[in-house]
């Protein structure tokens, strides 16, 4: 199921403006585009994720190793084992290992959506060409993309998936 952010919201409330609009205008064809799926299932996002993957894999799966090691620190502690300096010293390293979790994990997160963005604002960038494309190539006069609610007579979706594909 599809969120209701703020832009299909905003999508909701003025698509029967639009249409009515465009109706009134003498709008012969119209089409709609779900960005998600073409985020989703083109070739292009799939390469996106794969390459974001290979680059932060590894830092992804060293912050998995700290919480690992936060656990196992954290079950020392609860077992009642532990001296007192013991108990001390294992809560201390629990604490430094917690900030730098932390640390690391906020960081991680900035650099990998800052990527993310980039790359798929380059896959945005080539969703629009095809998109222009299609519409003069196939007559559109109006062409919506994420909306509430569309007929799947009106879904060109496939048909920008499998261009982008191709290119």
């Amino acid at each position: 199921m599809m969120k209701l952010t703020p832009t299909r919201l905003a999508a909701a409330l003025l698509l029967p403006l639009l249409v009515s609009s465009a109706l009134a205008q003498g709008v012969q064809k119209l089409g709609f585009i779900d960005t998600e799926r073409v985020y989703r299932q083109s070739t292009q996002a799939q390469q996106i994720q794969t390459t974001l993957q290979n680059e932060f894999g590894s830092r992804q799966q060293a912050l998995q190793q700290l919480r690992d090691q936060g656990v196992s620190l954290q079950a020392r502690l609860d077992s009642g084992r532990l001296s007192a300096e013991e108990y001390r010293r294992t809560e201390q390293r629990l604490i430094e290992l917690d900030r730098n979790l932390v640390r690391q994990a906020a960081q991680l997160a900035e650099e990998y959506n800052l990527r993310r963005n980039e790359e798929f604002a380059a896959l945005q960038h080539n969703a629009n060409r095809v998109i222009e494309q299609l519409a003069q190539r196939g007559g559109y006069d109006v062409i919506l993309r994420d909306a509430v609610y569309v007929n799947s007579k009106f879904d060109i979706t496939d048909e920008v998936i499998r261009e982008l594909n191709r290119q």
